[in-house]
């Protein structure tokens, strides 16, 4: 769970007050053993149909068709690509953001061209098993800045004005739900994380794990490099699932550099057209994150819990599990509806529309 997610939280925590504090806490849990459950649906697959203890390209997908059928399947798969590749978005402008901070002459807009050419190469590695190092390189570098953060902060503090928090509404608390989503879905990650360990059981370990001046320039330099390793981790099991549907082969080839690259190039037209990430993170983190992270998981588990068939092992759910699962299912529905909602209203206002690279572009021509 270390990525981009924290970086959302301060913005998130002024927008739900005292609030939002609680809410973290609260969502940090919930998703933590969602998390552990969605581990265990694999392994129940692997229990009930041997064909899946081998390594397949879309195992959250997987896990929703023998839960939910077909239909749920095609959900899943929608839901995941859009938050992924939503998510994986925001990172690109967050990148061309932080470079631009460090007295670059170079503006965001050209900036996400550049950014977005660079990444292009790193979509090309196969699974998170040919790039475990970003793993590493994101954990590192963000328990780095976070402690680098809060040293400046304490030097910083006797010539810091006092902060001044506004009174929450119903539409700030609604995006910065979204927001806090936003900072915990890596849930639709798990599984191709998972597909790859040689085993699987010990998922859920890993699941508790990642729950539990020339610094500002030091800081930032990190969070890049926190946000580039996370990008590879989280852009792969988007471009694997495009693969599937076209059929691509799952080797290194030209028409998998075509197709990655493809899906860059629309990413990048994407964060000229909306430069702002935190219109594209709200609205990820109401809709899709909220059904990939808080609503599929406990829904998937509780449906392969149900089942029942002579041939499979006897499995029962406690109804404590299921109560709180529900709880889980039922906060990203209220919350999700609500955060969808509010981030559309922010995106569709007309002040909004003039901030687009696009029109900095034919601004500069004139």
């Amino acid at each position: 769970m270390a990525g981009a997610g924290f970086l959302a939280l301060p913005r998130a925590v002024a927008d739900t007050s005292w609030l939002g504090v609680a809410m973290m806490i609260l969502f940090c849990g919930s998703v933590a053993f969602s998390a552990t459950r969605l581990g265990r649906c694999r392994l129940i697959l692997e229990e009930r149909w041997p064909e899946y203890k081998e390594t397949i390209r879309q195992p959250y997908m997987e896990i929703a068709f023998r839960a939910l059928g077909l239909a749920g399947r095609r959900a899943a798969l929608v839901s995941v690509i859009i938050n992924l590749y939503g998510s994986t978005t925001v990172y690109i402008i967050l990148i061309s953001q932080m470079i631009a901070s460090m007295e670059s002459v170079l503006s965001t807009c050209a900036l996400v061209l550049i950014v977005g050419t660079c990444l292009i190469p790193l979509t090309w590695l196969g699974t998170p098993k040919d790039f475990w190092q970003a793993s590493i390189m994101a954990v590192v570098s963000t328990v780095v800045a976070v402690v680098v953060i809060i040293v400046q902060v304490f030097i910083e503090k006797p010539s810091l004005p006092d902060p001044w928090y506004p009174n929450p509404t119903i539409g700030s608390f609604s995006l910065g739900f979204g927001a806090i989503l936003f900072a915990f879905g890596g849930s639709a990650v798990f599984p191709t994380v998972q597909n790859d360990m040689k085993d699987r059981s010990q998922f859920w370990k890993s699941a508790l794990v990642g729950f539990a001046g020339v610094v500002v320039q030091i800081a930032i330099s990190l969070e890049i490099i926190n946000l580039v390793s996370t990008y590879v981790i989280s852009i792969n099991p988007v471009v694997q699932s495009v693969e599937e549907i076209f059929n691509i082969p799952n080797k290194f080839g030209i028409k998998r550099v075509l197709v990655r690259s493809s899906m860059v190039v629309v990413q990048m037209l994407i964060c000229l057209a909306v430069p702002d990430f935190g219109l594209i993170l709200n609205l990820i983190g109401g809709s899709c994150i909220t059904m990939n992270t808080f609503i599929f998981p406990p829904l998937m588990y509780m449906k392969l819990m149900d089942q029942k068939d002579p041939r499979w092992p006897e499995r029962t759910l406690p109804l404590w599990e299921r109560v709180y699962l529900i709880e889980i299912i039922c906060v990203g529905v209220v919350g999700g509806i609500a955060a969808t909602i509010s981030a559309f209203i922010a995106i569709l206002d007309p002040d909004n529309f003039g901030m687009n690279c696009f029109v900095n572009f034919s601004g500069a021509e004139e």
